[in-house]
């Protein structure tokens, strides 16, 4: 896995807090010609928090994620609508070729919150943003490329929510799952045993991994492994809180190389 501003323009865009000249779609000429500098101004006023976490996901991190979807759910809930804990995602989520930035908090007891979300692909072509924010009184504006072929205003909101619930949801499953994170310095280079991990950026990369909730079937015949994750209460630092953890549900007759976590809850 090797992360460069090569391979990933938008990372150098967000090192140097400018999104300069943006590619954009033939489809997009008329929106960027009248409100391109208001589109760059937003990105701009939230940059730095952009940058202050630069998140490289992998695909068995997303699958182990949405297993945990239904009780990150119930969290997150609880936190916007029962306003019972401040709540932030900030940072930046390199998924493939696309690329997210979300500055987001709730403050308990608080109205006003903030939302900003942008997406990009790895080039920095534009694809969408939501800006909301109370505190600044700016009320839901978004905005996805025309290239994408959406034009319905609710299939367009709808697509919008449920990407910007989709790096929630990751920000959640890193805090309260405490998954294997790999941290790339800049410009540095890591080896383990199964890939060589190089980060050419000026920035600190965070690749998140899910072998910590991976259980390996070593001979698949005679048995069935079934399981759920739970989010379990933690007192941590006299406080009490959440952990996600997995429960295996049952076990047949076979043999079963455990998964991290499972092999230091067995010592």
């Amino acid at each position: 896995m090797r992360i460069s501003y090569r391979t990933h323009p938008i990372l150098d865009k967000l090192d140097k807090g400018s999104l300069g000249i943006m590619p954009t779609a033939i489809e997009d000429t008329p929106f960027f010609t009248h409100l391109g500098e208001w589109y760059t101004n937003h990105w701009k006023y939230h940059s730095k928090e952009f940058k202050c976490e630069v998140n490289v996901i992998s695909k068995p991190f997303v699958d182990a994620s949405v297993k945990a979807e239904k009780n990150l759910l119930e969290l997150w809930n609880d936190f916007a609508v029962n306003d019972s804990a401040d709540f932030e995602v900030k940072g930046c989520y390199v998924i493939g070729d696309m690329v997210y930035m979300i500055d987001y908090a709730i403050k308990k007891g608080k109205e006003d919150n903030e939302i900003a979300f942008f997406i990009f692909d790895k080039t920095g072509l534009p694809i969408a943003m939501n800006i909301d924010s109370s505190k600044r009184q700016i009320h839901q504006n978004m905005w996805l490329s025309k290239s994408i072929g959406i034009n319905d205003a609710e299939d367009i909101r709808s697509l919008i929510y449920r990407e910007f619930g989709r790096i929630v949801l990751f920000k959640m499953f890193k805090t309260y799952a405490e998954v294997e994170t790999k941290v790339l310095p800049p410009k540095s280079k890591i080896r383990d045993i199964a890939c060589n991990y190089k980060n050419d950026t000026k920035l600190e990369l965070n690749y998140l991994d899910s072998k910590w909730f991976t259980t390996t079937l070593v001979q698949s015949e005679g048995f069935n492994v079934r399981g759920h994750f739970r989010l379990q209460p933690k007192k941590r630092e006299g406080e009490w809180t959440k952990e996600l953890i997995w429960i295996s549900e049952f076990e047949k007759t076979g043999y079963m190389s455990l998964a991290r976590k499972l092999n230091q809850l067995t010592q």
